[in-house]
């Protein structure tokens, strides 16, 4: 999500590294791994409670450092002319927040990588189940764009999420331990290189029935 104007992204950011900071916190103290979904997940649920008394003027204390980050998100949408704004700003936030996490905990010595298979899936998990939870709201008709705002984003997020990150990642796997797709219609990996020979990336071809990449001799 990289529509946040740039002069906003500070003051989203320092409330997206104090949450951040008490979920690895609290990730430490009881030695979790796959319980980041759970911290996660509350994060989500509590992002949204927190919206929806604000675009409800509902009174609500915030004490808590998801709230204050809803907040922010919140106040800085108030400043575009379309309701609910705020959308950009919770999807710029929540997808710096699932990718500052595990940076952290690798950085504190507790995980060993930032992202592996099993860390998509527990972030996954954890942004449809928020999502089908907050869908379970039985709110006024009137508002339901506050809850299908929520629950767009919050899936959008996991898509983005595999799109950009795990993608890559199930990429340079293929390239490590070889591809588990071998019916007759599926993507190959192409190697994309540099002037000098070496490789840079890649990118996926759609097969053709019955013939793989070297058999069609792509260019």
């Amino acid at each position: 999500m990289p529509y946040i104007p740039k002069k906003d992204r500070p003051r989203l950011d320092v409330r997206v590294n104090d949450l951040a900071e008490e979920i690895v916190s609290e990730l430490i103290k009881i030695k979790g791994t796959g319980e980041v979904a759970a911290f996660y997940e509350k994060s989500f649920i509590t992002i949204y409670e927190v919206l929806y008394a604000l675009e409800t003027d509902k009174n609500i204390k915030f004490d808590s450092r998801a709230k204050l980050l809803a907040k922010e998100m919140f106040d800085i949408g108030m400043s575009r002319d379309h309701r609910p704004a705020w959308l950009g700003e919770m999807n710029y936030s929540i997808t710096r927040l699932i990718q500052i996490v595990p940076r952290k905990m690798v950085e504190r010595g507790v995980w060993k990588d930032e992202f592996r298979y099993w860390i998509f899936a527990q972030t996954a998990g954890a942004l449809e189940r928020a999502a089908l939870e907050i869908n379970k709201q039985n709110i006024d008709e009137k508002l339901t764009y506050i809850l299908n705002g929520m629950v767009g984003s919050l899936f959008d997020i996991k898509d983005e999420y595999k799109r950009r990150v795990s993608s890559a990642y199930e990429a340079v796997q293929i390239r490590k331990s070889g591809d588990c797709y071998d019916g007759p219609y599926h993507t190959e990996l192409e190697d994309i290189k540099d002037a000098g020979g070496k490789i840079i990336g890649y990118r996926e071809i759609m097969k053709e029935y019955g013939q793989s990449l070297e058999d069609k001799n792509i260019e």
